[in-house]
């Protein structure tokens, strides 16, 4: 059945025919219960602010981003960089979290793990996300972390590669708290032959990584977190067959490194003296100061065979980009001192140019701007789309999935995740775009022309007039501190890990647990929506919904696991002075039941 909204006319024709061929009592035959998108939330042309430095001219073809409110809602871990192979599906690396039920994270030291997964189907919103073996071990040793890094699956085998961290995913220095300060090595790629089922370990180590570097132990990297070029299923519009990959670095001796910070009482932070030998966080995780190019043919032969890489090497007296298989002359693609990190790119066939996204996530664990660049070859030059200050407001592992790339390649779908470590140092994370959560988000966006304002936004049935939820008078059986049941009639689908104003959450409240609408005139309604907490913590699995006509409904399914969906019951129109919803069954172990929202629809009083 169709998911997306439709008038209250069409529902109850529906209704109409499923009670003349059910042969049904009139007022059970005109129930109808199916499932709707929440309206789409967040929709925003993000202001691009660059700082006065920025080394990169605007695009003269694309002038911003418009991201459109459509997002998802998946429960996985992080660190998603899908690979589009030749069987339709997408396969990607993921730590940090739970996906399908199990749990994996990559800071264990000589016991970290990465986990690897395979997401199938067409609409981003409705991929189902299986992991295709249980999370393999490999030691980190002498760093702490050793993460997901370049992925890619072509001809059938997948090539997966790490990279190390150190010292600690948590490491205080002079009253501050990093999250992973120090870069380390790649320790080659795992390989299947199966699509994920089993794995053969790389015959590289942290110790002897495939690319030479670093020159000491914690010392800056110049391939540092390897990220494969999507060029789309299964590589198919690589220039010359061969797999590219981009590395974020920094060199030996920055003559302006970043520098020591100490936090504020207000949540941010300012700089401290300092002379202990700590890079503070110069090159981490999240921040670098240049983007490095390698290239291979893809094969298990070799692609943990330094002698079958080439590097791209600066450019010759004509500007034509010089390659050298010898990794000592390896030259910065891109350089932006202080204001570069992770980095990943996308060919876009429909407008023929490559989108990059880099994130400048410095301090590691505070707000992190991102910015898009495009290019029409990988050597550049390269422009600036957006730069995107606060993105997230700390999203990170920012790329474009192929896949979901629209023909004419105005519109894409935004892989990332964000607001992994709220409150550390103070710091006060909110969620922007919504939608955005610690783990998988997919967020839909498009991208505009210089000058080009953004459409008129679609019609949000939540904001209509007919919602009369929005003029009633709410009681509920209880409130969690800070929650009321206003929030579940403001016309917003939202709350917990984003704005809690705009949810209702009872007070340890399950099964019994209810809320009331009352209107002070007669309101004629014909349908009502209901949107579980975003939280995966609670959700409603049954209720009732009761007229003061004496009427009741009750739920024919759960409600969906968080806010992404609702569900709607529409019926024949009955005239009332109120409506409650009375939760009836929970998910074991939900702590605060409730609603994000609570929609009436009518047609007169």
């Amino acid at each position: 059945m169709n998911r997306e909204y439709v008038p209250r006319a069409l529902a109850a024709a529906v209704a109409a025919a499923f009670a003349a061929a059910a042969g049904a009592a009139p007022i059970a035959a005109a129930v109808v219960q199916r499932l709707v998108n929440a309206p789409p939330a967040g929709r925003q042309v993000w202001q691009s602010e660059p700082p006065a430095d920025c080394p990169f001219e605007p695009s003269p073809i694309l002038g911003g981003v418009l991201f459109t409110g459509r997002h998802s809602d998946y429960r996985c871990g992080d660190t998603f960089y899908p690979s589009w192979a030749s069987d339709g599906n997408l396969y990607s690396p993921w730590t940090d979290g739970t996906t399908d039920g199990v749990g994996c994270g990559s800071g264990q030291g000589a016991d970290a793990q990465t986990g690897q997964a395979v997401m199938i189907g067409h609409d981003p919103l409705e991929l189902t996300i299986r992991n295709t073996s249980p999370p393999k071990v490999a030691s980190a040793l002498p760093y702490q972390g050793r993460y997901p890094c370049g992925s890619l699956v072509h001809d059938g085998i997948w090539y997966y590669g790490t990279y190390c961290l150190g010292p600690a995913g948590s490491y205080d220095h002079k009253g501050f708290r990093w999250n992973w300060p120090n870069l380390g090595p790649m320790p080659g790629f795992q390989i299947s032959r199966d699509l994920g089922k089993t794995w053969e370990l790389s015959p590289h180590t942290p110790e002897s990584p495939l690319f030479p570097e670093p020159a000491q132990y914690l010392g800056p990297v110049k391939m540092g977190a390897p990220h494969f070029v999507d060029f789309g299923k299964n590589m198919e519009h690589s220039p010359d067959g061969k797999a590219y990959l981009l590395g974020m670095g920094a060199a030996e001796d920055d003559p302006e490194p970043r520098p020591c910070i100490k936090p504020t009482p207000a949540g941010s932070f300012e700089v401290q003296p300092c002379s202990d030998d700590f890079a503070h966080a110069n090159l981490s995780w999240i921040s670098a100061d240049q983007v490095y190019l390698a290239r291979v043919k893809p094969s298990p032969e070799t692609i943990n065979d330094l002698k079958s890489y080439e590097f791209f090497a600066g450019r010759d007296a004509g500007g034509e980009p010089v390659w050298t298989s010898d990794f000592s002359r390896i030259e910065p693609l891109l350089e932006w001192n202080n204001h570069m990190g992770c980095v990943t790119a996308t060919w876009v066939p429909g407008l023929r140019r490559y989108l990059m996204c880099i994130t400048d996530g410095w301090p590691t664990v505070a707000k992190m701007d991102s910015y898009i660049l495009e290019a029409g070859a990988l050597t550049g030059p390269w422009r600036l789309v957006a730069y995107m200050k606060d993105f997230g407001e700390q999203g990170y592992f920012l790329n474009f999935p192929s896949r979901f790339i629209s023909t004419d390649g105005k519109t894409l779908w935004l892989c990332y995740s964000a607001n992994f470590s709220p409150d550390w140092n103070g710091v006060k994370l909110e969620v922007n775009p919504p939608g955005g959560r610690y783990g998988l988000c997919l967020h839909e966006l498009r991208l505009l022309a210089p000058g080009e304002g953004a459409e008129p936004a679609p019609v949000d049935p939540l904001q209509a007039a007919d919602n009369v939820a929005r003029q009633a008078r709410v009681e509920v059986s209880s409130a969690h501190p800070d929650y009321s049941g206003q929030g579940a009639v403001d016309a917003h689908v939202d709350g917990y890990p984003g704005d809690i104003r705009k949810e209702w959450a009872s007070a340890a409240e399950g099964a019994g647990a209810w809320i009331k609408l009352s209107w002070d005139r007669l309101q004629t309604i014909d349908r009502v929506q209901l949107f579980d907490r975003p939280n995966a913590l609670d959700q409603i699995t049954g209720g009732r919904l009761e007229f003061s006509d004496g009427s009741s409904i009750d739920l024919a399914r759960p409600l969906p696991d968080g806010a992404a969906r609702g569900l709607e019951i529409a019926f024949e129109s009955k005239t009332v002075s109120w409506v409650r919803f009375t939760v009836t069954s929970v998910k074991p172990d939900s702590p605060n039941i409730g609603l994000a929202e609570f929609a009436v629809f009518g047609s007169g009083t």
